[in-house]
């Protein structure tokens, strides 16, 4: 999406109002949103913490920081994704070339339906490696607010992969499907061991 469209530009209050009552944003834009803000809680222990001089927290904040651009990309993507599926759906196809022309979106907007939350599921996955890496160096007062942010993470997660295992339905390669649903387990069980060690 273009930056004046974005939905970053929103209130929060207007985000809320379009997920509740519009086709989009839908659920991937919705999680995609909770893990940056879980991100945000799991940097703000990294920032008020320690020395600014502190190598390992530098690059715990360069990669937090990278993290949150692509999380933060995948609300719009998600959102003109599923866009411009209900787009394609809606073409005509009264001819052959209509018809061709009608598939050939459909697959293009399916592939992104799939890819896009998929690829946001593995960014959260990140965000709880690096929440892991982030507890120790974390101020104590502050590691409740690590710990929250990893449990967004997380929630955020299980729920893109509900959406990607949603729009597999229409995947035409078993071979494809199969894979993706092997990646979406070992995501879900990697992110649960993480929790586990976070104590969460």
């Amino acid at each position: 999406m273009s930056t004046s469209s974005s939905l970053w530009r929103c209130s929060l209050a207007d985000f809320q109002h379009a997920v509740e009552t519009r086709s989009t944003p839908g659920c991937g834009a919705a999680a995609a949103l909770s893990a940056c803000l879980g991100l945000s809680l799991i940097l703000k222990g990294v920032r008020l913490s320690g020395s600014d001089n502190d190598p390992e927290k530098r690059d715990l904040l360069v990669r937090g920081d990278e993290l949150h651009r692509t999380l933060a990309a995948a609300v719009d993507d998600d959102a003109e994704a599923f866009a411009a599926w209900l787009e394609a759906g809606r073409l005509p196809e009264t001819t052959d070339a209509e018809h061709r022309h009608r598939a050939g979106a459909l697959a293009r907007a399916r592939a992104a339906a799939v890819r896009i939350p998929l690829d946001a599921a593995e960014r959260c996955h990140d965000v709880l490696t690096l929440a892991l890496e982030a507890i120790g160096p974390t101020a104590p007062a502050l590691k409740s607010d690590t710990l929250s942010g990893a449990a967004m993470a997380r929630a955020a997660l299980k729920a893109l992969l509900i959406g990607v295992e949603a729009n597999l339905d229409s995947c035409p390669d078993p071979r494809e499907r199969d894979a993706i649903e092997a990646r979406c387990r070992d995501l879900r069980a990697t992110a649960e061991q993480c929790c586990q060690r976070l104590g969460i």
